[in-house]
């Protein structure tokens, strides 16, 4: 059977053969960052009950070999499907992976630091992010930092994928994280999901409030310039008067 590419990005394709997804990356994508992805993710496969894909590094190809997955983003469940229960679905999972700490992952409180002292953002919006990031707390606690509609699959049974980011650290980070994400692509459920998530974590509004604001000035390293609008909105919402 020859491989038929089935998704493209900007790092790597996707190919399907026998069974398997083989995610091929680019000449110029770093081969350490290749191998720290598979790291990232056989660490969880291997010590958590998550359901997560196992990954097989073949170096000499630049690929990295994964169960293919036959279903759909929950992103598609909902909107096509018409589910109707899929934000309680994310924060079952979600909640799920909090359950683990400790695991040889890096610390996502000084990788985040990292971030804002190095990167291009305005003075203004650096400080607010270190003075806020410093004042959570750090906890060994596993958190995705991606965990969105789009990063989880249903095939009858659910998959988390896209571990790359994950790191350990205060889970209102990871909260806060999403919750950004959902306002800039699913409006209309990203106060209900704040809601419930600050309620089952217990969170206090003024720590989340200032977790929100890191996660957004951090969101604006990375992201597109039409995009940066939105995120000043949040920020300028969530920022401790």
């Amino acid at each position: 059977m020859e491989r038929t590419i089935i998704g493209e990005g900007k790092t790597a394709k996707v190919y399907l053969e026998n069974g398997f997804a083989y995610k091929v990356f680019n000449e110029n994508h770093p081969i350490d960052w290749i191998e720290y992805e598979v790291h990232i993710q056989n660490e969880i496969e291997q010590h958590t009950k998550l359901p997560v894909l196992s990954y097989t590094l073949n170096k000499s190809e630049r690929e990295i070999r994964m169960p293919y997955i036959k279903g759909i983003e929950l992103t598609e469940r909902i909107l096509k499907e018409k589910y109707k229960n899929g934000l309680e679905d994310l924060i079952t999972l979600q909640l799920s992976v909090y359950k683990y700490q400790n695991l040889n992952l890096p610390n996502g409180h000084l990788v985040f630091l990292k971030h804002f002292q190095h990167s291009k953002i305005p003075d203004e919006y650096r400080n607010i992010g270190i003075e806020y990031l410093n004042a959570i707390p750090y906890q060994p606690t596993l958190c995705h930092f991606d965990m969105h509609f789009s990063n989880i699959l249903y095939d009858g049974n659910y998959t988390i994928i896209d571990w790359v980011n994950a790191k350990l650290a205060n889970p209102i980070l990871d909260v806060a994280r999403s919750f950004v994400i959902l306002r800039q692509y699913a409006y209309r459920l990203s106060s209900k999901y704040l809601r419930i998530m600050m309620k089952k974590m217990d969170f206090s509004e003024i720590e989340m409030n200032k977790a929100i604001v890191v996660m957004a000035i951090l969101r604006i390293i990375e992201v597109e310039q039409s995009e940066i609008d939105v995120l000043r909105k949040i920020i300028n919402e969530f920022q401790i008067a």
